[in-house]
C-alpha cells in the first residue's frame, strides 16, 4: 500500500512512523537497543544498580537526571518547546543537579 502512494505522501508517513516510534521509546528500551545492561549504566554513572531501575520506571523525573543517563549513553539531551505559531525554541540553562545517589 505504501508503494502506490506519490512520493511526498509516502515520505510523510514514514517520517511520522519514525516520529511515533522515537514518541514511545522508553529508557529501558533505548539501553536496551544501545546493548546496555543496568549494571553498565550504574557503573558509568557512579550509582547502584537499583537506582538505574528506578529512573527506567520513573514517569516524572529532573532534567538533569534524564540529561545525566542520556549522557551515559553516549548521547545529548535536547529540550525543545513547541508553541502554537512559533518554531520549536531549544531550551536552556538548566541546572545540574546530581543523579540519585546510594
Amino acid at each position: 500500500m505504501m508503494r502506490s502512494l506519490p512520493d511526498d505522501l509516502r515520505a510523510e508517513a514514514e517520517e511520522r512512523g519514525r516520529e511515533l516510534i522515537r514518541e514511545e521509546m522508553t529508557l529501558q528500551a533505548l539501553r536496551k537497543q544501545l546493548a546496555l545492561t543496568q549494571e553498565g549504566m550504574a557503573q558509568r554513572l557512579d550509582i547502584r544498580q537499583a537506582n538505574i531501575s528506578k529512573v527506567e520506571k520513573r514517569t516524572d523525573m529532573l532534567i538533569s537526571t534524564l540529561r545525566d543517563y542520556i549522557e551515559a549513553m553516549g548521547g545529548t539531551l535536547e529540550l525543545v518547546a513547541h508553541l502554537p505559531g512559533r518554531p520549536p525554541i531549544t531550551l536552556d540553562g538548566f541546572t545540574d543537579a546530581p543523579l540519585l545517589k546510594d
